[in-house]
């Protein structure tokens, strides 16, 4: 057991050794690069005394820092460009450039080329100053020892000296060098480094392809292509195109208003179209545009899709060429009084838009008929359409019918009805209706107009209501089985009548007045009535025969007495 413990733990031992020699022994792989990609870039300008070149230098700078940030690109020139300057250039170079990232070193120089031990020498600017040390020079060993380091599988070196075709092999995997001349070629020519800038200066006749990406060997065809001798010599072991700017490009397919946003690049607002944008290729952007643009209340240009058919006003894009497609917008205003309109709204110019209004209300009193259309638009059809060359506004006209209503308790009405507006209404009514016991007399119009014509007219401008007003008189009946009542006849209503009657009747047998019944309850045979209505009043009576038993009685005792003084001379005269 004790054997095979020692067994396991002697072989875990060796299995660790050998994992850490593989370590050591085996390259370092690098971790991966961050998904945006940076530029980092190195100008060397070695003889600053050549003014073309200079400039060139200044402007691959100017050209390159908007694109890849200020710090990201370092210049020396003359008495910085020292051999300790290159040096410290190109460990600042190897220690920012991540795998992804794309690193660029440009070296210029105009002077005479060295070959020292068979391979080529930069020389810096203390050599050059006269110094001629061998100390201020750096070989190709030295320079390929350097770029050992590099992490970018996106690098691009340039070499401008004489003999720079002593510099190869300065390349690995994922690297394009570019050098100025061929081995045997001791001086450069002067016009190499103006047209390697002159190539991204040019980017759209440089891009050859036309993919709105400058790669390395499209600047090596563009600078070949203009140099008429001193070739340069490229050595490419970068699979495809070593891209090393990516264009934007943007366009609108009309005119929009001044003034207005027309795009957005991350963050930055563009009122008018930017000269095209170069970026870090492989880096992402944000790109916008506006959804609506107005020119004015009633017209406006609507995003409608990219030229590549994207519909969306904002995309993420690392390169190429975008129009903006919009479609000009007039409005269509239909307009009314009355009814429910539709079709108004946006159209797009040269489209046919239709509308429409009901073309028929009718309330209690008015009716409101549709006639036609004004504005941009003339017919009398209540649905149509027109072509939307320009904003539109249509307004739908009516005319109107409003109802003459006639109110009236007594009597026969003419002339209620619909009338055109603006038309003259006739109207009448009966000016006299009499019954039995009451008669109407028509006094007056009220409302909407006022008269005391019986017949009449008005202009029927809105619906009119009018109402005839009447006075009235009631009749007033007696009714007396005795004597001669006054006070019978008619009355106006409201005015009070008087009425009488004798309250004896009669001689012997008399017949007394008791009082009024009907529409009078009263026992004064001299009364009084309001006439707010038709009455009947009937007098009430009866009868007294105390006279005629006084003169029966008398007649009776005289009839006694007479008998009785007959009876009593009888009995005298009769014999005993």
């Amino acid at each position: 057991m004790k054997k095979l413990l020692s067994k396991v733990t002697i072989a875990i031992f060796l299995s660790l050794i050998l994992v850490m020699g593989t370590m050591l022994v085996l390259p370092v792989k690098h971790v991966e690069a961050n998904s945006s990609p940076e530029f980092w870039a190195v100008i060397i300008d070695a003889s600053p005394t050549y003014v073309d070149q200079e400039d060139a230098a200044d402007d691959l700078a100017a050209i390159l820092r908007p694109v890849c940030g200020n710090d990201h690109v370092r210049l020396s020139k003359g008495t910085g460009a020292t051999k300790s300057g290159i040096m410290n250039e190109i460990e600042w170079l190897v220690s920012n450039a991540d795998a992804n990232d794309i690193a660029l070193f440009f070296y210029m120089s105009n002077l005479y080329g060295l070959i020292i031990g068979g391979e080529g020498v930069l020389l810096a600017s203390d050599w050059i100053s006269g110094v001629w040390d061998s100390t201020k020079y750096i070989t190709a060993t030295q320079l390929r020892s350097e770029f050992e380091s590099l992490r970018s599988n996106k690098a691009y070196i340039i070499i401008d000296a004489g003999c720079a075709g002593k510099f190869s092999n300065l390349s690995g995997d994922g690297r394009v060098i570019l050098m100025g001349c061929s081995s045997d070629i001791n001086v450069p020519s002067d016009d190499f480094p103006v047209y390697v800038v002159d190539a991204f200066e040019n980017f759209n006749i440089a891009d050859t392809n036309d993919n709105n990406e400058l790669s390395a060997e499209e600047v090596n065809e563009y600078t070949d292509s203009r140099l008429s001798s001193n070739h340069p010599v490229i050595e490419d072991q970068y699979t495809g195109g070593l891209a090393l700017l990516s264009q934007f490009v943007f366009d609108v397919n009309t005119t929009l208003p001044s003034g207005t946003t027309l795009l957005t690049v991350d963050d930055q607002p563009y009122t008018s179209i930017p000269d095209p944008l170069l970026w870090v290729p492989g880096s992402s952007h944000t790109i916008s545009v506006p959804q609506v643009v107005n020119q004015s209340s009633d017209t406006r240009y609507v995003f409608s899709s990219w030229d590549d058919g994207d519909n969306a006003i904002t995309r993420v894009i690392s390169k190429g060429s975008y129009t903006a497609n919009y479609d000009k917008e007039y409005l269509l205003s239909v307009t009314s009084d009355y009814g429910e309109t539709q079709g108004a709204g946006w159209y797009k110019a040269g489209n046919t838009a239709s509308f429409s209004v009901t073309d028929y209300i009718e309330l209690s009193d008015t009716k409101h008929i549709f006639t036609g259309w004004s504005g941009d638009y003339s017919g009398d059809s209540p649905s149509s359409s027109l072509s939307m060359n320009g904003p539109k506004t249509v307004t739908a006209q009516w005319r109107h019918e409003y109802l003459l209503t006639l109110n009236s308790v007594y009597g026969t009405l003419t002339g209620a009805d619909w009338y055109e507006e603006g038309t003259t209404a006739s109207f009448s009514v009966t000016d006299y209706i009499e019954t039995a016991d009451t008669k109407h007399y028509f006094t007056d119009w009220s409302g909407d107009y006022t008269g005391t014509a019986p017949s009449a007219s008005l202009e029927m401008d809105e619906p009119k209501t009018l109402t005839s007003n009447w006075r009235h008189e009631y009749l007033l009946t007696i009714d007396s089985e005795y004597g001669e009542p006054t006070g019978a006849g008619w009355y106006q209503e409201g005015e009070t009548a008087s009425l009488s009657v004798e309250s004896v009747h009669g001689g012997i047998v008399r017949q007394i007045f008791d009082g009024w019944s009907g529409d009078l309850d009263d026992t004064d045979a001299d009364s009084s009535i309001v006439m707010n209505s038709p009455k009947n009043v009937t007098a009430n009576w009866h009868t007294d025969s105390m006279y005629l038993y006084i003169i029966i009685g008398g007649i009776v005792v005289v009839v006694a007495v007479v008998v009785t003084v007959l009876l009593v001379r009888r009995r005298a005269h009769t014999p005993i």
